[in-house]
């Protein structure tokens, strides 16, 4: 582990994109130690009325792929719930490339019970154990070989979902190469096609 782990790691759960969900057991002792990014956002109301959700984010260097790898850490707070709002059962992050993430949870706060990768974001469940009005989830860390981050959004959910800022990581330089050689073999092939 990294800069972000505790000493007392007892289970890890590896999520490969599209496979089976992962069961959430709880891992480490506390939150992230260490952090060279830490963002709390405001609390930010359902467009619904029906929560308002606040995130605490952190990212941490050094992980199980490499030294410059980033580990991302995530805790949802259930700041308000409306009597038509339902306690917060999800947080969806959004990853920038379909690969295999290691997932570490928290023993303080709620533990969310299980974890999807679905290549395009990584997702806590709560279902089972919701986040109640006024409580806050455990640290949700997800191991990552990303090495850059930015100013992003997370979805907090209770069945419905509003986007609250967060820290998330984003694509290195070499995807972004490939994404715009993909970009301009798509318009190659759509010029060929008009003509």
């Amino acid at each position: 582990m990294g800069l972000g782990a505790a000493a007392a790691v007892s289970a890890q759960v590896l999520l490969a994109p599209g496979g089976a969900p992962g069961i959430m057991t709880a891992t480490l002792a506390g939150g992230p130690v260490g952090w060279v990014a830490f963002l709390s956002s405001p609390p930010t109301p359902d467009d619904l009325g029906n929560f308002t959700a606040q995130v605490d984010s952190a990212v941490t260097v050094g992980n199980t792929y490499g030294p410059a790898a980033m580990t991302f850490w995530y805790k949802l707070t259930n700041v308000d719930q409306t009597p038509n709002g339902a306690p917060l059962v999800s947080l969806g992050v959004p990853m920038p490339s379909a690969v295999p993430v290691i997932v570490d949870q928290q023993n303080a706060g709620r533990l969310s019970g299980l974890g999807i990768n679905t290549g395009a974001s990584i997702s806590f469940f709560w279902t089972a154990n919701p986040v109640l009005e006024t409580q806050f989830s455990g640290w949700q860390a997800i191991e990552t070989p990303f090495t850059r981050y930015v100013h992003g959004k997370v979805g907090a959910i209770d069945g419905t979902s509003e986007d609250v800022v967060a820290l998330v990581p984003i694509p290195e330089p070499t995807t972004y190469v490939g994404l715009f050689a993909l970009g301009l073999a798509g318009f190659a092939a759509f010029r060929r096609f008009r003509a």
